[in-house]
């Protein structure tokens, strides 16, 4: 019989640490599962306790109130998604049409756009309140989406010698046909084809630049 190897414990600090951490994002993900099954108004502490199968107390100790709880959860999905498109941005390694290719396959990662976390945006834009507080915290991350995305098209725009094109337009055009399409998956859920959303997402591109993304291969 082998010999059992024995396992260094690990430092009480740092169990400590990991065992708050996983309790902390066990929170937040009920949080935003809640938010989406009840609403902002309609999450509740307990609930959310319930959800992360913690006590009340402990969401409490850690959030404070529902008001911080709530601006967590919303920070955690913007916070995600900023990293993710930034990564997306970085692996294109400065080619504009790689980057905006790899933000259409972020966009509708199903880890990014989640229905529940899709939820979470759109709940925090439909209460007047919650929107102000997205306007305070979040906001400074859309503007830099917004600019990143004219910059790529601008680059594009000159590159492929497009002049009669204007960066803003195209740019808000794009994040328009991912926006709208985030909303089918508030509508769809589960079943929203994501496939068919990057296609769509491809031939708006492929009619913008021909040459940069031909059309046979984006058709939805």
């Amino acid at each position: 019989m082998a010999t059992a190897t024995k396992l260094a414990p690990v430092p009480l600090r740092r169990r400590a640490g990991a065992v708050s951490s996983r309790t902390e994002r066990a929170i937040l993900k009920a949080t935003i599962e809640t938010i989406a099954t009840y609403s902002l108004s309609g999450t509740t502490i307990q609930l959310v306790a319930n959800a992360a199968r913690v006590a009340a107390g402990t969401v409490i100790l850690r959030f404070q109130n529902k008001d911080a709880l709530l601006a967590a959860a919303m920070e955690s999905v913007a916070l995600e998604f900023e990293q993710a498109r930034r990564a997306a941005i970085d692996g294109a390694e400065g080619s504009a049409s790689a980057a905006l290719s790899a933000l259409i396959d972020v966009s509708f990662d199903p880890a990014v756009s989640d229905p529940a976390k899709v939820a979470v945006w759109y709940a925090f834009w439909g209460e007047a309140r919650a929107r102000q507080l997205y306007m305070e915290r979040i906001s400074s991350l859309d503007h830099a989406y917004q600019q990143d995305l004219e910059r790529l098209c601008r680059e594009l725009i000159t590159a492929g010698n497009y002049p009669h094109l204007n960066a803003e337009a195209v740019a808000m055009g794009f994040a328009g046909i991912l926006e709208w399409q985030w909303q089918e998956i508030l509508v769809s859920g589960s079943s929203f084809n994501r496939a068919h959303a990057r296609a769509v997402a491809r031939a708006y591109l492929a009619g913008i630049f021909p040459r940069e993304f031909p059309a046979a291969t984006h058709r939805p």
